[in-house]
């Protein structure tokens, strides 16, 4: 198939996971497919890696889990770029032969979810965002990121010390088997997207209404405040809107379980 190697298998996200390839503009985007039945294509949030879907393994009695290292992360050698991202997703639908996929995306993977959405593409049926950030001015105060302090420790060689300051961010808290979970990925980030970020990616909520199919914008009941105001904007968009019990900002890992519902019951 063109554009598409299989490899052997690697530590990724599922126990039977296939690990495919795909040529993509600079590299290869890296993909895990495991399961049966519609697929899904899962979208990882930033820093972390597809092992972030672990939690979510059980769908695949249900679903074709296709688990993506995005351009930048984890094992996929194409340079960061979120404005390329959204294309990458029908890269990689159209690489493993998918013609209609539903899409589901983590913190800044679903910003990219959303962005391929709002393009209206032929084969995406339904979309599950969870924690996703846009650009709209809110009521709520936005969580500040350290992303340059980040960025500084990185060109100066402190990878450790780079990972410890995000570990202490409210964004990435989390029960003590979430951060181990959490710090093991962390030790595959090299912070490269940082140091050379590409181009931005900007999604309104202008862009979110021209979202074409049936829509569920979901954030952890313990997110930080900023994060769920994005899910009543993004009802306000148009979205349908829910809460995760018990999830904080990385609901697949801490709420594995209410998330896997949450996502049956948005995809049904």
């Amino acid at each position: 198939m063109t554009g598409l190697a299989l490899s052997a298998r690697v530590d990724g996200a599922f126990a039977a996971g296939r690990v495919h390839r795909v040529a993509v503009p600079g590299g290869e985007i890296v993909a895990e497919v495991a399961g049966q039945g519609p697929a899904v294509l899962l979208l990882h949030g930033w820093t972390l890696d597809r092992r972030q879907w672990r939690g979510q393994a059980p769908l695949a009695d249900r679903f074709t889990l296709v688990a993506v290292d995005r351009r930048g992360f984890g094992e996929s050698s194409a340079p960061a770029d979120l404005a390329e991202e959204p294309a990458d997703v029908a890269r990689v639908a159209a690489a493993l032969g998918i013609s209609r996929y539903h899409l589901v995306g983590l913190s800044q993977g679903g910003k990219v979810a959303l962005a391929h959405a709002a393009t209206q593409p032929a084969g995406l049926e339904r979309l599950v965002v969870i924690g996703a950030p846009i650009d709209a001015e809110l009521a709520v105060p936005h969580e500040t990121v350290p992303a340059a302090e980040m960025a500084a420790l990185v060109r100066a060689g402190k990878l450790a010390e780079m990972r410890q300051l995000w570990l202490a961010h409210p964004l990435t808290a989390g029960r003590p088997e979430v951060r181990a979970a959490m710090a093991a990925m962390l030790l595959g980030y090299d912070g490269r997207d940082l140091v050379s970020p590409g181009r931005p990616l900007t999604v309104t909520p202008d862009d979110v209404k021209r979202i074409a199919v049936r829509a569920t914008a979901l954030a952890g009941e313990d997110d930080t405040p900023w994060r769920r105001a994005v899910v009543s904007a993004l009802g306000q968009a148009g979205l349908a809107t829910g809460f995760i019990r018990g999830g904080g900002h990385l609901a697949p890992l801490d709420a594995a379980a209410e998330t896997n519902q949450a996502i049956i019951a948005a995809l049904a």
